[in-house]
């Protein structure tokens, strides 16, 4: 029976990694877009309309809390068991119906608050800006939904394809509407709204949404479950929506444009690479593990979840080691020399990054067992930790203590969630694997460490340093027997079959 056990894990985890592969274009693009339009919105734009630029987006973002990520994320959770049960026309109808009414409500709030409060408060350019985010988030809204009924249905290939052409489409549209038609910063938030809109008859035609569609069919206890599973995790968003974006107000306030703009670009770099590897690794992951909970239980889903932490560690930490040991070089990369003193932030924000998500292991506990309020509540009291750390740091530290503060916060986050976790399902991290890793990575600084500062040109450190010294990390793996030699033949023959 463990043999069997163990057998029906090691095919999971196959299927994750094929799967994580698949994702991968969906992550990457964004990844790399976003960091390319750090240097080409600082360009274009004036400070003003860079902070234009980012207020809006930020209300962008504060929208699609409410409006798209309490069905998203019930459309991973109900999604296979309906579909097994052949019930997908209750199914879309009510989730169609539910978008409508979450979306008119969102964006119908939106308009007032804007026109109500801040109509006589803010800059007219500032006001127009965020009237149009709001129209641009109806049709965002509706793609971010639709799209993850393809991650849901473990079809990853479409669900990349359509996250690939979002990625692209957004700032071909709008900086081409800059270049060519001199359009400012609404120029960016009109390729929002094409790029979305486009996107959503496509979506709408494959899945069949409209003709699935019938009155009849929306289910009152469906629409009751979505809710009360998915809108406390809305309430967990906007906590991670305080976290990730209420220090840049708070630096404003009391420091300097100048130093948002260093800290943002830190943020930016961790955030692009550690964020990267995790959501890649989740997106194919969590619909695995719910199904395996559904068909196999608690004590054989707690072993999967010990293995993806196991891959998030081998995967997250050489990463986070080049981060924190050599933050000069990877701002350097990544940035304009002019954000160079972001240098001294960075190893803080990634610390947090990382701790982020690991955190999201550990919670699969509450998630799996519909305790989704436990989890808003441990983000509420994150989210608020950081607020209340950054307006005590910040005006002693500048965004220094914003980095400070933010690392603090997840290092709550994720310490109260192991606590608060194991009434319902322990996480049962792989400490031995974890210490061999840790001690990989301690060595893998070193070395990074010890050949930069005796060969400082940025070149020699990307293209020699970086690659020998994750070769030398994998070796030491290997030698502490983390890695086996069957596994890293697997793992090639994996590549090898995936590529042709």
């Amino acid at each position: 029976m463990n043999q069997q056990k163990q057998q029906d894990i090691n095919s999971q985890l196959k299927r994750t990694l094929k799967d994580s592969f698949i994702y991968i274009p969906a992550r990457i693009l964004p990844a790399i877009i976003g960091i390319i339009l750090i240097r080409v919105l600082t360009t274009l734009f004036t400070q003003e309309e860079y902070g234009h630029y980012q207020i809006t987006l930020s209300t962008f973002g504060l929208i699609r809390v409410f409006a798209v990520f309490w069905l998203s994320m019930s459309v991973i959770r109900f999604y296979q068991n309906h579909r097994h049960q052949q019930k997908e026309e209750t199914f879309f109808s009510t989730l169609l119906a539910c978008s409508v009414g979450g979306v008119i409500i969102v964006t119908g709030v939106s308009l007032l608050v804007n026109v109500i409060i801040f109509q006589q408060r803010i800059s007219p350019g500032l006001f127009s800006l965020i009237n149009l985010a709001i129209a641009a988030s109806v049709f965002n809204s509706f793609f971010e939904i639709f799209v993850v009924i393809y991650r849901a249905g473990l079809e990853p290939k479409k669900y990349t394809i359509f996250w690939s052409l979002f990625a692209l489409i957004k700032p071909m549209v709008g900086i081409s509407l800059i270049l060519f038609l001199d359009f400012r910063v609404d120029g960016i938030f009109w390729g929002f709204l094409v790029a979305a809109l486009s996107l959503d008859f496509i979506i709408f035609y494959k899945l069949k949404i409209f003709s699935s569609f019938h009155f009849r069919s929306i289910s009152i206890p469906l629409a009751k479950e979505f809710f009360a599973y998915g809108m406390p995790l809305s309430f967990s968003f906007l906590a991670f929506w305080i976290l990730s974006l209420s220090d840049r107000y708070l630096i404003e306030y009391f420091a300097t444009s100048s130093d948002v703009g260093l800290y943002s670009v830190a943020y930016a770099i961790s955030e692009k690479t550690l964020n990267f590897i995790y959501t890649v690794l989740m997106l194919a992951a969590f619909p695995i593990i719910v199904d395996n909970w559904e068909k196999n239980g608690q004590s054989h889903t707690q072993n999967l979840i010990s293995h993806l932490t196991r891959y998030f560690f081998l995967l997250c930490v050489p990463i986070l080691t080049i981060l924190v040991t050599l933050p000069k070089t990877m701002v350097l990369i990544f940035s304009d020399a002019k954000f160079v003193e972001g240098t001294r932030v960075l190893p803080f924000i990634a610390i947090g990054i990382f701790l982020f998500g690991l955190t999201q292991y550990v919670l699969k506990g509450f998630e799996l067992h519909k305790k989704s309020i436990r989890i808003a509540t441990l983000a509420l009291i994150a989210g608020f930790s950081n607020v209340g750390l950054n307006i005590f740091l910040i005006p002693r530290f500048g965004y220094f203590g914003a980095g400070l503060a933010a690392m603090t916060a997840y290092a709550i986050y994720f310490t109260s969630a192991v606590f608060s976790v194991r009434k319902y399902m322990a996480w049962t991290p792989p400490l031995i694997s974890i210490g061999k890793i840790l001690l990989a990575g301690f060595i893998f600084a070193i070395f990074l460490r010890s050949l930069t500062e005796i060969f400082p040109n940025i070149l020699t450190a990307v293209f020699l340093i970086i690659p020998f010294g994750l070769i030398l990390f994998v070796l030491i793996l290997i030698l502490l027997k983390e890695i086996s030699q069957q596994e890293l033949y697997r793992t090639k023959e994996f590549i090898i079959n995936l590529i042709k």
